[in-house]
């Protein structure tokens, strides 16, 4: 692969400033592909940073490890955002697409009576998973059909238990499902949630603007862009030099080619966040984000815009 993007990334540390040691919280899987290739490839390194990813099993592990400080940045659901629940005072600085959200289950239509992997009863994922059911098999979700499991992952190999009957997926586990003889139910796009923001790196509102941070998104920008111009044969061979098994590579390209992959803008917007907040509204009426949500919307390298505060 040409690695002709990342020119001048040492020149993104402020002269005089001595290496700065990151650790980043991050869900596994192909939709930080980004981040990993920029880490394999030198790129973090070439810019000032040494990051360590620390892979977490759920989003109340992750939530956990940044409230108690362990984690510099964050690679997370912006519904978490609106919780209300995180401290720090943590702002959404890059925004980022893993692939549609695709609800699958075990062969066959779904039942009133199925159960249903989620993170946990509050994510983003869990409300994908409602609104699809809803609006494209005409059945809506209780709260008692929802099995807490964890991550991705985790759901992905609760499907051929009995433990549960379907969750909601993203690239490459989608795939992987439909080829295993699982059956798509629907994704985010088709439900009225087509300006959803998957995934955005957080940051705590004191460091958003330091050069580390703003260094940390600029390299995720530039490899993403990277990644972009290589096409399918430059993401999976990206995949395979850390770690993904051939299957898993393959299975995960073209989700993150798609329109809610790795093409994302990098922009943090007010409609994307009002997305998320809308579909959280629809499965929690009465319930209003913490704060206005123009707030959580911190400065970046991305062309990341501040918006005027606006009450939601």
């Amino acid at each position: 692969m040409q690695r002709s993007m990342p020119t001048g990334l040492s020149g993104l540390r402020p002269s005089g400033e001595p290496t700065r040691q990151l650790t980043v919280g991050v869900f596994p899987g192909a939709g930080g592909v980004h981040y990993y290739h920029a880490l394999d490839s030198g790129y973090f390194q070439q810019a000032g940073l040494e990051v360590t990813f620390v892979q977490v099993v759920s989003s109340d592990q992750q939530m956990a490890g940044w409230n108690d400080g362990d984690f510099d940045l964050m690679h997370t659901s912006p519904d978490h955002l609106l919780r209300g629940i995180l401290k720090r005072d943590p702002v959404a600085v890059r925004a980022e697409g893993m692939g549609e959200l695709a609800v699958h289950r075990s062969p066959g239509a779904p039942l009133p009576t199925d159960r249903w992997a989620v993170d946990n009863a509050e994510s983003a994922f869990a409300f994908v998973l409602r609104a699809v059911l809803a609006d494209v098999a005409g059945l809506p979700v209780t709260d008692e059909q929802l099995v807490p499991v964890g991550g991705t992952l985790q759901r992905f190999q609760a499907l051929p238990t009995d433990a549960v009957d379907g969750t909601t997926l993203h690239p490459p586990f989608d795939l992987l499902a439909t080829e295993q003889g699982f059956t798509r139910v629907g994704g985010h796009l088709q439900v009225a949630a087509p300006d959803l923001i998957t995934n955005v790196v957080v940051a705590p509102r004191e460091t958003a603007n330091a050069w580390h941070t703003r260094a940390y998104a600029e390299v995720c920008r530039r490899s993403t862009e990277e990644l972009l111009a290589a096409g399918a044969p430059g993401i999976e061979a990206a995949l395979l030099r850390h770690g993904l098994p051939e299957a898993a590579a393959r299975a995960a390209v073209p989700g993150l080619l798609g329109p809610a992959g790795l093409s994302t803008s990098p922009e943090v917007t007010l409609r994307g966040m009002e997305a998320v907040a809308g579909l959280r509204r629809r499965f929690t009426p009465g319930r209003q984000p913490a704060c206005p949500l123009s707030s959580l919307i911190g400065p970046g390298s991305d062309g990341v815009q501040q918006t005027a505060p606006e009450q939601d």
